[in-house]
C-alpha cells in the first residue's frame, strides 16, 4: 500500500513538475514576443521619424535649389566583363542631361509629398548600379547629389542622413518618366551601343 502511494505521489510529483516546465517555457515565449513586439514598435516610429525627416530635407533642397539637373548615364557594372570577372576601363557615358524647367520642378516636389513617410526595415539584396544622378545647385554650386539603382529600389543622397521613406523610389520613377528618360532598359546594351556610335562619329571625323 504504501508502495502504491509512494509511486502515486512520485508520478503526481513528476506531472506538477512537467507542467511548472511547461508554463515555464510559455512564459518565456510570451514575454519574448512582447519584448519583439515593443523592440519592433519603438523602431518603427523611429524609422518613421527619419521618413518624415528625409522627406523635409528633399523638399527644403527642391525649393532651395536654383538649378537641379537629372544625368541619364552608364555605369561601372556596364562595362563589367563576365568572362574574365574584371572592370573594363572606361569612364562614364552621359546619355541624356535634362535641366528641371520650374513646372518640372513643381512636379518632382509634388511626387515627393505624395510618399508615405514609413520607412523600409530591410535593405535591397543587389548591387548597386546608379544610372540617374540628380544634382542641386545654387548660385552654381553643388549643393548636394543623390544617386538612384531603379533596379534595386535604392539611393543614396548626402544631402541628409536619415532613412528614405520606404516608397521614395516611386517619387524618382514619376519624375524621370515625367522628363522623358529611362528608369530601366538594358543599360549594358545602351553602353555597348553609345561606345559603338561614338567609335564610328570619331572614325568620321
Amino acid at each position: 500500500m504504501a508502495s502504491g502511494w509512494g509511486e502515486g505521489f512520485g508520478m503526481f510529483k513528476s506531472n506538477n513538475s512537467r507542467n511548472f516546465m511547461q508554463g515555464y517555457h510559455m512564459f518565456r515565449v510570451v514575454v519574448f514576443v512582447c519584448v519583439s513586439l515593443f523592440v519592433v514598435s519603438a523602431q518603427a516610429g523611429k524609422l518613421s521619424g527619419e521618413g518624415a525627416a528625409y522627406k523635409r530635407e528633399l523638399i527644403k533642397a527642391i525649393e532651395t535649389a536654383d538649378k537641379i539637373v537629372v544625368t541619364e548615364h552608364s555605369d561601372k557594372y556596364d562595362f563589367f566583363d563576365r568572362k574574365n570577372y574584371v572592370f573594363l576601363p572606361q569612364e562614364q557615358l552621359t546619355y541624356q542631361t535634362v535641366i528641371l524647367t520650374q513646372q518640372e520642378t513643381v512636379k518632382f516636389k509634388r511626387f515627393v509629398n505624395a510618399v508615405p513617410a514609413r520607412t523600409r526595415y530591410l535593405i535591397a539584396a543587389c548591387i548597386f548600379e546608379p544610372h540617374h544622378t540628380i544634382r542641386f545647385y545654387a548660385q552654381d554650386e553643388l549643393l548636394s547629389t543623390l544617386q538612384i539603382c531603379f533596379k534595386c529600389g535604392a539611393q543614396e543622397w548626402d544631402g541628409s542622413k536619415y532613412e528614405p521613406p520606404q516608397e521614395i523610389i516611386s517619387a524618382y520613377f514619376s519624375l524621370i518618366k515625367a522628363i522623358g528618360l529611362h528608369p530601366e532598359t538594358n543599360w549594358r546594351q545602351v553602353a555597348t551601343e553609345k561606345l559603338k556610335k561614338d567609335g564610328e562619329q570619331s572614325a568620321a571625323d
